[in-house]
């Protein structure tokens, strides 16, 4: 059982948001795991296996060279932001700046608790924060392979979980969201509790900063991530029904759009409607600015959008081919 007290400041700090990497590495740290795969997310990795890159392989290792454990350096602090959406640009930037004193944690896990032989681990000791940038760019690369073309389907879902959350926080308070988001779960007066198997009686301290709940389409578990000097995160699971039409490979019916352009493009064109300026385009798709502004380039080179600027904001405004190609690809 873990253990973990809230008090009242802890309470009122409780939040939620979505994260890329949280998703990636719950999806693909399944391999040597004991615990069961939901249908779809079985159908999930056994494509995204397919499409791994060879450079990709040392984070692979890491992520299954303990059974039921991912690293925790792979999900990089992030100071609270009040953002709803944590961008993948930013989880990588922390990732690449990540240091030997954040390795601690990992490297006592991966020397003491039972795991298989991995090469990447033993580099990993041997050279410490000199692979990061390696293993940043590695995580980069499983991302575009694996998960960029599900993740604006895959926000979608979470960001409806969150606000269903958020509405009853509003209605029954936030005792009544932490029992009701997994079953091994439990609020009490005071305390959260998790029922872990095999694991000893743990208590954790949050010391008044509260934690983060971050929604997954992969797994049936709740995994944290709570350590000294870091902010708490808890992962836990969308419904089974939700993560199967999150992770669906049938699509919606007759996307010629994004067929014709791929996803990520489709995506960046559907949001375009209301003439955002780049920055309101990268927190509808949930990237940073450098990524919304190349999706808005592709689509002017293809005469889907025209560019404005209107003075200091460059405003995006569908050409008329743009707005013809939606209406007739209705999702």
């Amino acid at each position: 059982m873990v253990g973990i007290p809230m008090s009242s400041a802890d309470l009122a700090r409780v939040g939620f948001e979505t994260s890329p990497l949280v998703n990636l590495v719950r999806g693909l740290d399944q391999l040597g795991s004991t615990r069961p795969l939901r249908p779809a997310h079985r159908r999930w990795l056994a494509s995204a296996l397919r499409n791994i890159p060879e450079r990709c392989r040392p984070v692979m290792e890491l992520l299954n060279a303990v059974p039921n454990y991912a690293p925790a350096f792979l999900i990089p602090d992030l100071p609270p932001s009040g953002n709803l959406h944590r961008c993948l640009d930013e989880e990588l930037d922390a990732l690449r700046s990540v240091r030997d004193s954040e390795l601690a944690l990992d490297f006592s896990i991966f020397d003491t608790w039972e795991r298989r032989p991995s090469r990447a681990y033993d580099a990993l000791r041997d050279r410490g924060e000199r692979l990061i940038p390696m293993l940043t760019d590695a995580m980069h690369a499983l991302y575009t392979a694996c998960l960029a073309e599900d993740w604006p389907d895959i926000r979608r879902t979470l960001d409806a979980d969150i606000g269903r959350r958020a509405r009853q926080m509003a209605t029954d308070g936030p005792g009544a969201v932490l029992n009701d988001l997994h079953p091994k779960l439990r609020w009490e007066p005071e305390q959260l509790s998790l029922a872990v198997a095999k694991v000893p009686d743990w208590r954790y301290d949050l010391h008044g900063d509260g934690v983060t709940f971050t929604p997954s389409v992969f797994g049936h578990y709740v995994g944290s991530l709570i350590a000294p000097g870091r902010r708490s995160i808890m992962a836990y699971p969308v419904s089974d029904l939700d993560a199967a039409a999150a992770l669906s490979t049938e699509g919606p019916p007759h996307d010629g759009l994004a067929a014709l352009i791929g996803r990520a493009r489709a995506a960046a064109l559907r949001v375009i409607g209301d003439d955002p300026t780049t920055g309101e385009l990268a927190v509808r798709l949930g990237v940073k600015a450098p990524t919304a502004s190349a999706h808005a380039a592709a689509l002017r080179s293809a005469g889907l959008v025209v560019t404005e600027r209107t003075g200091r904001s460059v405003r995006h405004r569908l050409t008329g081919l743009g707005a013809e190609l939606i209406a007739a690809n209705r999702r």
